[in-house]
């Protein structure tokens, strides 16, 4: 019964995420997780965050502030019930898929982890080249990280739907410079957004398994959208 499962699992991987366009997400992710498990091996912890903070400075400080702002709850929730004008299927996958996130976020972030020390409780200040002032000041619950939970899992899931190469591309570099921006704010280790990302695709593969546990593909309702019904109903 394991067995069956598990075959049943990487089957579910290797339709979602090994199709011709998607793997312009998916191998880049790869790699990102193979570089950046050895760089969490062979280095200590905060050196990689210590590396971006020597090289900060104003200009950058406004980019990425921006930046990281893609990677909240909310502006998902906003982009995914957008989606409706679409198909009636995509907003359903994008609040099952931040169902999961916030799932992991409550057990990893509130549960197991919550007293982990965010980088302006682990260092001293003076350990820091630049402080940046207008990041907000967070100590505790670093681990993982939400941004970087919810950007992975967004940007897979629509790298999945859509299929196209530049797109998953795209997206997968969206992705990385959010997680990027949560350790260049200073609220993050790298390891946390490691970890995010990964669990950002695991929620994404539970959402594809509930999909089509549900066949919302079979759904008439899931296929259609705002456009079709408001004209349907014009031209009734």
């Amino acid at each position: 019964m394991a067995l069956i499962k598990l075959n049943s699992a990487f089957k579910n991987l290797k339709e979602n995420f090994l199709k011709r366009g998607i793997l312009y997400f998916s191998l880049p992710f790869i790699l990102f997780l193979f570089v950046g498990g050895v760089l969490i091996v062979i280095l200590e912890k905060g050196e990689i965050l210590l590396a971006f903070n020597s090289i900060s400075n104003s200009q950058l400080d406004q980019i990425f502030l921006q930046v990281t702002k893609i990677g909240l709850g909310s502006f998902v929730a906003i982009v995914g019930a957008l989606l409706i004008f679409y198909k009636f299927r995509w907003p359903i996958l994008v609040f099952i898929n931040l169902a999961w996130v916030g799932l992991f976020t409550a057990l990893f972030k509130r549960l197991f982890f919550n007293m982990a020390s965010r980088p302006f409780h682990y260092f001293y200040y003076d350990d820091f080249s630049r402080f940046l002032y207008d990041a907000p000041l967070s100590y505790y619950n670093t681990f993982p990280s939400g941004h970087t939970m919810t950007i992975y899992a967004i940007c897979s899931l629509m790298a999945i739907l859509i299929n196209r190469k530049l797109v998953s591309l795209v997206l997968f570099l969206i992705a990385l410079m959010v997680g990027i921006s949560r350790i260049y704010l200073l609220q993050h280790f790298f390891i946390d957004t490691y970890f995010g990302a990964l669990i950002g695709i695991i929620s994404t593969l539970l959402t594809i398994w509930l999909d089509n546990k549900l066949k919302l593909k079979q759904k008439k309702f899931a296929r259609l959208n705002v456009q079709r019904i408001i004209f349907r109903k014009t031209g009734d």
